[in-house]
């Protein structure tokens, strides 16, 4: 059995800073465990890039050194009355207190050969997704790419395609054909598909001009109002009756919640997010907290935090105090966010900085790809190397700095 004070379901982004949260607030009063399917955080905002193989952490030299416990496996279930975990094989787990960041889950359209479709949701779909890159790199003289969803991970992995299969072309006179040239990747077809007729309605009409003027420049076309109505082999077929030919179809078709409903009584929303207090609680289940993707919180503005890495980092480290300090008997820790902003990628013509839900545009090109690579390189990055006090002292959310452990 593995118990501990605080248990922490999930190693994303919210379950990493919620446990070092928690060690970080109860030293070596409370015992801190992870529990996770793999050893690894994965660095899920960047999988669009190229080598998604490099692109995971390994959590446990990190989590060792802070003091916090490892424990991998698949969450079968959970009794949140009880507050009682079973895992698929057969274990059990538990918690004084319980903070669920299960994160979220690509949701797969159902149109029939939906499953023969590629995705990058996670490292294992990147990865495979790139072999069957470099493969069409490979044998097709002009690679036809279909990626399904226009929201920002469809938009960032449209612009990245020329060159991914720019780096997975072999010249010419390698002896492979003509089609293997270094111009493969100017070659290539690549198409944006989404159901809505105006992206920018849900993304931000000043941010979506940018986004559309930069996707016309890359020659990627936009089949808006468009849903899929089946794939079979090469075969996109939409429902205006379009059959579109595409050697590779990748769906990027928004996020769901990946805890089923029924494991946490209460209020979900639209997407299957838990809603939560002002402290990442579940008001129906005492003991059980949740942030990053499987929370639904106010984010001190009146508005609910959105599925995103920087609402997860933030959310986090909040949950995973307050359940450590609800043990201690502390006041708790209302969640105050930093103010959103939204960097998005946008291949060679640079990437877009926006603030604000309704995405104002502050910059974008150049200057906009500096913040995006110190983003996904710097910011998002957990320190690797840091001290077990470098460490607590990152992980206390703001206001937090009195409950530092000794």
């Amino acid at each position: 059995m593995i118990a501990a004070d605080v248990l922490v379901i999930g190693g994303g982004f919210a379950g990493f800073w919620a446990a070092l949260a928690a060690k970080a607030s109860g030293g070596e009063a409370l015992r801190v465990a992870l529990l996770t399917r793999e050893p690894v955080l994965q660095l899920r905002p960047r999988l669009y890039e190229a080598q998604p193989q490099a692109l995971s952490v390994p959590l446990r030299p990190m989590l060792e050194r802070a003091g916090v416990e490892l424990h991998e496996g698949e969450v079968a279930g959970l009794d949140a009355a009880s507050r009682c975990v079973t895992l698929a094989d057969g274990r059990v787990a538990n918690g004084r207190g319980i903070v669920l960041t299960t994160g979220s889950r690509m949701r797969r359209p159902p149109f029939p050969g939906a499953d023969e479709a590629a995705s990058i949701d996670t490292q294992a779909e990147a990865i495979a997704f790139d072999q069957r890159l470099a493969a069409l790199a490979r044998a097709t003289a002009t690679p036809r790419l279909a990626v399904v969803g226009a929201g920002f991970t469809g938009i960032e992995l449209a612009l990245e395609l020329r060159d991914r299969l720019a780096g997975h072309a072999v010249p010419a006179a390698c002896g492979a054909g003509g089609s293997l040239g270094p111009d493969l990747a100017e070659r290539a077809h690549i198409m944006l598909i989404d159901a809505a007729p105006d992206p920018g309605v849900r993304i931000g009409q000043a941010a979506w001009d940018v986004i559309r003027e930069a996707l016309a420049q890359a020659r990627v076309p936009l089949h808006l109002g468009a849903r899929v109505r089946s794939l079979r082999g090469k075969a996109l077929m939409l429902d205006d009756g379009t059959c579109l030919e595409a050697h590779a179809t990748i769906l990027a078709t928004g996020l769901a919640a990946a805890a089923p409903d029924h494991w946490v009584p209460g209020a979900h929303d639209g997407t299957g997010r838990i809603v939560v207090d002002a402290f990442l609680r579940a008001p129906d289940a005492p003991g059980l907290w949740a942030a990053g993707d499987a929370a639904a919180a106010d984010d001190g503005t009146g508005r609910l935090t959105v599925a995103s890495c920087q609402h997860a980092l933030q959310s986090g480290r909040f949950a995973g105090a307050n359940a450590a300090r609800a043990l201690l008997g502390r006041p708790l820790l209302p969640l105050r966010a930093k103010p959103y902003v939204t960097c998005v990628d946008l291949g060679r013509h640079g990437a877009l900085f926006t603030q604000g839900r309704e995405r104002e545009v502050l910059r974008h090109g150049a200057a906009a790809k500096a913040s995006k690579q110190h983003i996904n390189r710097v910011a998002i990055h957990p320190p690797e190397q840091a001290s077990r006090e470098t460490l607590w002292a990152l992980a206390l959310p703001a206001g937090a700095s009195e409950a530092k452990a000794a």
